[in-house]
């Protein structure tokens, strides 16, 4: 027998049970859950399961395989039992099937008829929203011995005008059979109600746990189907996200890069590694390369025959890569391709320059390799290869990745950069090069060395398991990062504190796909965290078996509940339940921002040179936290780590990092806008440029902030020097607008921490990995006599690291476990560290 766990959330139902299939195919339900409530699916799907198997007496490792409806549907439910049907089979290391929701849904029905009665068409129709719907068509007739079979005639497609008459026009062959959702009834009955030939059998009709299962098994072929490896999941969304690429802004031509282009190489060779230099940078800095300007962006298909005519003006002697070549590289799965193009004279973007670097092997130990990287003659020279070597070599020190690359001999400039980022020669390959026959130098830059601190071995200790270190797993989907961290933590000698140590810290990011946007958009993100959450928690949990022998899981899994993306989150939360559900471990919903807290404990003050990852928490009972990033800017007082937070002050309009963001695009920087512009500040001067400081005049609010009015001047100052015909320095522009940031950021925690009689300052988010603000505060902070405690970089930007550590703060306290049925809250509040059930 196959026990199956069936689940499906493409409709207003949320569906699970567990299946029996026996060696013959006969299918048994054992239990099932289906209910109605189309907001629910967050706060049913898990305990449902949880009811199910108890009901059924089964523990989660008596399941076999898991089958997932794969929609269409409304991707608000549907992306919750994908998230946990994935989770499920990975924490228990059984396949998941995903199949169409529509296919479960005919299966149902048309086996719950008799006989020949099963037969004919069926149109399948589910809400789409937005006053649309989803429809496909499914035929069932006789197989071999009778066995009832199906082919799907129409693909599942959103609603068009055109449907209707199309389908009126296929009645006249054959008859037709309708199975609608509830959510669309009163519009399938309208629509095929009174048509000839067409008969709605069902106005609620759904997927089931046994449709699911008995569709899977038409799907697979066999029995023994269900057991074979499954291929990823993957969503019918049916609809791209609504998102449109923002227009393309014309530089100011009182904009002036030449100082930038001249420090470009000088700044790397100096070794002046950005603090933001953990995130790989794809949308890189415009520039100005012989008076046109220049960009880095992504490789697209049809750039391969412009990149193929680059290839063989730079290779004339040997064998060029043809277009098909680059296309195929552009296209596969594991490269990282960027272009870099010039804006001509009549504003027309020309391709000069390409780079691909291609990573593979394990997720836990991946390797990376330079295929090939080239510019024109004519921009040469001038430092424009730093902008494609940076994005790809803050890949390879993201994912910790040796890279390796073959050169010729003879070419002394390009071995020069590589060795300025830290390639050695190897060896060399004679006559690798045809057909000149060129020699070539093999050089390898080894992978970055992570500077956690190695966990000791898991023992239980002679007085049985209260010594042993509780092993806290944090998941973070707030935004565009997928995050998986794992804590050790170990009560310390005198029992009122935990220490903490990190073990594992694994993080996906989806900058990429926002780029091209201008910023982060809510339902690509969603969609990558699904893609990303079960690669990311395999590369966790082998870094926390590697360092740690003999773990196996956690104790505890925590994720974030709020505040964040409604459907990020959404997709975190679900996995992370349906992880602590499998492993049968307790399961807590913590907030986003108490984990920018939290972290800060586990490491010491930056301007002093540490960077421990352990530490206790009872420097943080009254502190002030200055929180920092593209969603936040935030001023709280701090009464320990886990503990309800007050909120002194926020911004009243764009937090600090969009600033950045909003800032760079006017300054055609790109996107993300903080590594720009904190790179181009440190070679300007802050002085240069008297802009506002927001909020800081004696009327206003003491502790909030407002930077929309600067972003505003900094776009007035360059319209009136381009007006004018004036030119400035763009890093005097950035650094100018960065101090005003910085200015007032640390001023306001500052007072904070005066009122509030503070001696620690605690800075986190996203921004706080800004090299000026870390400056600034730790200048400031010492001439006050207040305590400044800044994360590691890595662990300033959402990871799960910081949500393990709140996670443990609250266990080690005593707080009890959320519960699977606690919901996600979006606008969640500082003052709850914890999210219960309902």
């Amino acid at each position: 027998m196959i026990n199956v766990l069936a689940v499906d959330t493409s409709t207003n139902y949320v569906t699970c049970g567990v299946v029996q299939v026996s060696a013959n195919g006969q299918v048994r339900v054992l239990t099932e859950r289906l209910v109605d409530n189309v907001r629910g699916h967050m706060e049913l799907l898990a305990p449902n399961i949880q009811a199910c198997l108890t009901e059924a007496k089964l523990s989660p490792r008596d399941l076999h395989t898991v089958v997932v409806g794969t929609g269409p549907g409304p991707f608000t439910g549907l992306r919750v039992g994908m998230a946990t049907a994935a989770a499920f089979g990975d924490a228990l290391s059984i396949p998941v099937h995903g199949i169409p929701s529509a296919a479960a849904t005919a299966w149902e029905h048309a086996t719950s008829q008799v006989g020949s009665k099963a037969f004919g068409d069926y149109l399948i129709v589910s809400d789409a929203r937005r006053r649309e719907f989803y429809h496909s068509r499914i035929s069932f007739f006789a197989g071999s011995a009778g066995r009832l079979c199906s082919e799907v005639q129409v693909p599942a497609s959103v609603h068009s005008p055109d449907v209707v008459r199309d389908i009126q026009q296929e009645l006249d062959r054959w008859p037709l059979r309708v199975l609608s959702a509830s959510a669309v009834a009163d519009q399938a009955q309208e629509l095929f109600g009174s048509l000839q030939n067409c008969q709605v059998e069902s106005l609620d009709a759904h997927p089931t746990p046994r449709g699911l299962v008995l569709a899977a098994l038409e799907s697979l072929g066999s029995v023994p189907g269900l057991l074979a490896d499954a291929p990823a999941l993957r969503a019918l969304y049916l609809r791209r996200p609504d998102a449109q690429e923002p227009k393309a802004k014309a530089i100011s031509k009182a904009l002036d890069f030449s100082r930038v282009q001249e420090l470009g190489v000088q700044e790397e060779e100096a070794g002046q590694n950005s603090a933001y230099a953990v995130d790989p940078d794809i949308a890189g800095v415009d520039r100005k390369a012989n008076g046109q300007a220049a960009r880095v962006r992504l490789l697209a298909p049809t750039d391969a025959p412009a990149c193929a005519d680059i290839e063989k003006v730079l290779f004339p002697e040997d064998s060029p890569w043809s277009a098909e070549a680059f296309a195929s590289e552009i296209a596969a799965p594991h490269t990282h391709c960027l272009g870099l193009e010039v804006t001509d004279p009549a504003n027309e973007p020309q391709l000069v320059g390409y780079a691909i670097l291609a990573v593979g092997g394990p997720a836990q130990d991946p390797e990376g390799e330079i295929h090939t990287i080239g510019l024109l003659p004519e921009f040469q020279g001038s430092g424009l290869s730093k902008l494609l070597m940076d994005p790809l070599i803050a890949v390879a020190d993201r994912l910790s990745a040796p890279v390796f690359l073959e050169v010729r001999t003879d070419n002394q400039p390009a071995v020069g950069l590589y060795e300025r980022y830290g390639f050695t020669i190897e060896g060399t390959r004679k006559a690798y090069y045809q057909p000149s026959g060129a020699d070539a130098f093999t050089m390898v830059r080894p992978g970055s060395i992570d500077d956690a601190t190695p966990a000791s071995e898991a023992k239980a200790s002679e007085d049985g398991d209260r010594d042993r270190p509780r092993y806290i797993m944090g998941i973070e989907s707030s935004c565009d990062e997928t995050g998986v961290g794992i804590v050790a933590s170990t009560v310390t000698d005198d029992g009122d504190a935990a220490q903490l140590e990190i073990i594992a810290n694994q993080v996906a990011s989806s900058m990429e796909q926002h780029a091209r946007f201008g910023g982060v958009v809510p339902e690509i993100a969603s969609r990558a965290h699904l893609e990303a959450m079960q690669p990311t928690m395999r590369a966790a949990l082998a870094e926390a078996r590697e360092r740690v022998p003999g773990f196996r899981i956690p104790d505890v899994v925590a994720a974030t509940v709020g505040p964040g993306l409604a459907g990020a989150l959404l997709v975190g939360a679900a996995a992370a339940k349906a992880y602590a559900l499998a492993w049968e471990v307790p399961f807590y919903g913590v907030n986003h921002l108490g984990g920018h807290v939290a972290v800060g404990t586990l490491a010491e003050d930056v301007a002093e040179g540490a960077g421990a990852s352990t530490g206790t928490d009872r420097d943080l009972s009254n502190a002030i936290a200055l929180l920092v990033s593209g969603g936040h800017t935030q001023i709280l007082h701090v009464t320990g780590a886990g503990a309800p937070m007050e909120e002194l002050g926020s911004t009243l309009d764009d937090a600090a990092g969009e600033a950045y963001d909003k800032v760079a695009r006017l300054l055609g920087l790109g996107y993300p806008g903080g590594p720009v512009i904190d790179r181009l500040a440190s070679q300007g001067n802050p002085q240069a440029i008297a802009f506002p400081r927001g909020m800081m005049r004696q009327q206003d609010s003491r502790y909030d902030f407002s930077f929309s009015g600067l972003k505003t001047a900094v776009a007035r100052y360059v319209e009136t020097a381009d007006r004018e015909g004036a030119t400035i320095p763009i890093e005097d522009v950035c650094a100018s607008f960065q101090e005003a940031v910085v200015d007032v950021l640390v001023t306001k925690a500052l007072r904070a921490c005066e009122d509030k009689n503070a001696r620690v300052m605690l800075l986190g988010g996203g921004v706080s990995a800004n090299k000026r603000l870390r400056e600034v505060a730790a200048e400031r902070c010492g001439e006050v006599g207040v305590e400044l405690k800044i994360p590691q970089a890595k662990l300033c930007t959402d990871n799960g690291v910081m949500i393990a550590a709140l996670a443990a703060r609250l266990v080690a306290a005593g707080e009890e476990p959320s519960g699977l049925s606690t919901p996600t809250d979006p606008s969640l509040d500082v003052e709850e560290p914890v999210l219960r059930n309902p």
